[in-house]
């Protein structure tokens, strides 16, 4: 009879279940709301709930495809960089070195090719550790916290450049001196405010929106995030900057090959007999 258990316990928390599409849901749920309580915001603890999702199906398809009815336990537990996500379970073959591949036709014409997801975990990921020892595999993801994700946008990893034809120019009003953003394809002029002339002082096509959000509430902190986040909304929209978006670095990957007790066993039972033979 199918069974399941869980346990938490301070800043970790264990879950057993059968390793079979109907627990699914659980699981999902499971890593989203530990997710939540490590700090995630709705963007992260989303990722967390994909990976889960892939991790987990891989396993329950395996099982259903070779008439198995195994158990996947699952230990979370928060970390420094965020949260820590291991499955445990004697039926995985996923090997994280060798993902398979995916077709990119099936993706542009929307369809759901196999292999996708699996590539997504090793961009999410900050870490991926598979530990092998006899028929037990243990694969431990680290999802890092990213400050920057309670937005729509990947604002980390977007480098805004000002776009062709958009100069910013310092220009004298009242005896005072201020900047204009000029926009000569439209023939259009902005007075750029000061969060305005802080951000766009910034903007370089070199450093990530991100960067120059810390910068800007380093020198402005009453503006506040959500002031910067509409600004850059407003900056796009408008046209007045293009951005190149940062390729995801993809996760460390480590495989390890741990030998059963009783192997080690034998094996120091036979160095003994060996040194111990007739000279």
């Amino acid at each position: 009879m199918d069974s399941c258990s869980r346990e938490v316990t301070g800043d970790s928390a264990s879950l057993t279940v059968p390793s079979t599409p109907a627990y699914g849901a659980l699981v999902l749920d499971f890593c989203e709301g530990m997710a939540r309580l490590a700090g995630f915001g709705p963007h992260g603890a989303g990722r967390c709930r994909l990976m889960a999702e892939e991790i987990f199906d891989h396993i329950a398809q395996e099982c259903i495809q070779s008439g198995r009815r195994e158990q996947c336990s699952l230990e979370l537990e928060v970390i420094a960089e965020g949260l820590s996500i291991c499955f445990i379970t004697d039926h995985l073959t996923y090997d994280p070195q060798n993902t398979p591949e995916y077709s990119l036709g099936a993706v542009l014409e929307g369809g759901d090719p196999q292999g996708l997801g699996l590539h997504l975990v090793k961009q999410y990921a900050q870490s991926i550790t598979l530990t092998r020892k006899g028929q037990e595999r243990r694969l431990c993801l680290v999802m890092a916290r990213d400050s920057l994700d309670q937005g729509a946008r990947p604002w980390s990893r977007l480098v805004p450049s000002l776009a062709p034809g958009v100069s910013l120019k310092p220009v004298e009003r009242d005896g005072k001196l201020i900047y204009r953003l000029d926009d000569s394809a439209r023939g259009k002029s902005y007075q750029a405010r000061a969060l305005a002339h802080q951000v766009l002082t910034l903007v370089d096509g070199r450093q990530s929106f991100g960067r120059i959000m810390a910068s800007t509430l380093k020198v402005m902190p009453e503006a506040g995030r959500h002031q910067v986040e509409d600004l850059f909304q407003v900056l796009l929209q408008r046209g007045l900057v293009i951005t190149q978006e940062l390729p995801r670095p993809q996760a460390e990957i480590e495989v390890r090959d741990q030998l059963e007790v009783r192997t080690l066993q034998a094996m120091s039972a036979y160095k003994k007999a060996s040194e111990e033979g007739p000279a």
